[in-house]
């Protein structure tokens, strides 16, 4: 585990970094320039940790804000948050960084789609293959800080949903991102979680997998606790719909 010093800094820095402009804010991706997701020269240890020289390379994306109307929070929000990103001809990676100091995790890293959302310590990627005009196509990733995982593929905008509310699959649960992931937790302080998202578990008919140089695609990051009271994403949902509505994602150019 990093030092409590080391991981404050890591902390302190990305929050402070991106209110001095060094952030890619989401919301101004969606009709101005999309994000910049750098190639990476070497592959990172998926540790948790993001202090590997390859991490400097990567864009950051941030500071969250408030999920509905985008206003800027403070460092200390309950699930303050940054990411980072990259990618490779392999796989999409991101680094979390949340300033949760004390994350619930119930579940264990081996359980099948746990609901992270209803009273877990987490984060989320919505991810659109493309920048289409629709909600099609799309896939949501939710990781805590012991590794559990929730992911599923998405027809359409909250499609399909099946059963009722004590057995209701959410899309296409037998979908799996094969998602490496690990974390760090600094207890007080805050939690990391890093990502290697390989394409090779992506599939869609509109768009080429991996992405091709230049090719936009649509993310978006959530960071949340206590069943969603206290969630931030990177771009706001300005009350169309939920988590969900692709075109709310910010856009992000591989290059």
């Amino acid at each position: 585990m990093r030092s409590t010093t080391s991981t404050v800094l890591l902390l302190l820095l990305a929050l402070a970094g991106c209110r001095r402009g060094e952030g890619v804010e989401g919301e101004a991706t969606i009709n101005g320039t999309p994000a910049h997701v750098p190639r990476f020269a070497t592959r990172p240890t998926v540790d948790g940790k993001l202090d590997e020289a390859v991490w400097r390379t990567a864009t950051v994306l941030g500071p969250f804000v408030d999920t509905n109307d985008g206003r800027h929070v403070s460092a200390s929000h309950p699930v303050a948050a940054t990411a980072r990103i990259g990618w490779d001809d392999e796989s999409l990676y991101l680094g979390f960084v949340v300033a949760d100091g004390h994350p619930v995790a119930p579940f264990g890293r081996n359980d099948p789609d746990p609901h992270l959302w209803g009273s877990a310590s987490a984060v989320e990627v919505m991810l659109q293959p493309g920048d289409p005009s629709d909600n099609r196509d799309y896939y949501e990733i939710q990781v805590d800080t012991v590794g559990a995982i929730f992911d599923t593929r998405w027809d359409d905008y909250m499609k399909p949903l099946q059963g009722g509310a004590a057995d209701r699959l959410f899309g296409h649960q037998e979908w799996s991102c094969t998602a490496e992931r690990a974390a760090t937790v600094d207890p007080g302080l805050s939690y990391t979680i890093e990502m290697a998202v390989p394409w090779a578990a992506l599939k869609t008919g509109r768009t080429p997998i991996p992405p091709r140089l230049g090719d936009i695609w649509r993310l978006n990051l959530y960071s949340f606790r206590d069943g969603q009271r206290q969630a931030l994403g990177w771009s706001p949902i300005r009350g169309q719909g939920n988590f969900h509505r692709s075109s709310r994602f910010g856009r992000v150019r591989f290059e």
